[in-house]
């Protein structure tokens, strides 16, 4: 009966440390993959909602009509968006399994993951609010498509502030991330910042020369 009974024993603890060792290993891989789903969730977003997507608000904005004008730009910034949307959507579903199996939880984090839900919500009835759009050609429905016109740029500033508070609050929490994301993430910044900027001094220069023009044009036909 003892010797029964210790060979039981032996048993039940050889299962015990069987189980123990298992979820250690599998501990253990979800740990050795996780940097590598941390990085092609930080890629993803950052090509994705972080470059992208700022991109194609640039477009629409500075090459549709003016300050320059750009006959394919319509093409490229729904390629923009389109690609953006998709790739920051992947990026997020892969942060939402990385939050998903880790353990670490925070105040923080839970203000992040928020944020990337209502970007996700946002970029979603952007690109949904395209098949609603007004024909501009139906002269009729002119107030409609501009008001149309009124609500998509300003959704799309919205998300761009957004997007840059989701990306550097992502930046903050991950400490363990290697210096050069987090300046690689500034210098995209201040590229797309610095772009933008230059685009808006000419587009403003421009249009002070073009409003000149035409003063002058009127004078000299109101004197003649």
């Amino acid at each position: 009966m003892d010797t029964k009974l210790f060979a039981y024993s032996n048993d039940h603890q050889r299962n015990e440390d069987t189980e123990v060792t298992t979820n250690l290993r599998s501990w253990r891989g979800q740990a050795k993959h996780h940097p590598h789903l941390r990085n092609a969730y930080g890629i993803l977003i950052i090509i994705g909602w972080g470059i992208l997507l700022p991109v194609g608000v640039i477009i629409a904005r500075y090459f549709s009509k003016f300050p320059i004008h750009l006959n394919e730009w319509y093409s490229y910034h729904i390629m923009c968006q389109s690609i953006g949307y998709v790739l920051g959507t992947l990026g997020w579903l892969i942060g939402i399994l990385i939050d998903h199996t880790s353990k670490q939880h925070s105040h923080e984090l839970r203000s992040h993951q928020i944020l990337g839900i209502i970007i996700f919500t946002l970029t979603t009835i952007q690109m949904v609010a395209i098949f609603w759009q007004p024909k501009k050609e139906e002269e009729y429905d002119h107030c409609g498509w501009k008001s149309w016109g009124i609500y998509h740029r300003l959704m799309g500033y919205v998300i761009i502030v957004l997007i840059i508070a989701d990306i550097f609050e992502g930046i903050i929490l991950n400490q363990n991330q290697p210096t050069k994301w987090k300046w690689s993430c500034v210098g995209i910044l201040v590229i797309l910042v610095l772009t933008a900027v230059s685009l808006e001094i000419y587009r403003w220069v421009k249009s002070k020369i073009i409003q000149q023009a035409v003063e002058l044009n009127s004078e000299m036909y109101t004197s003649a």
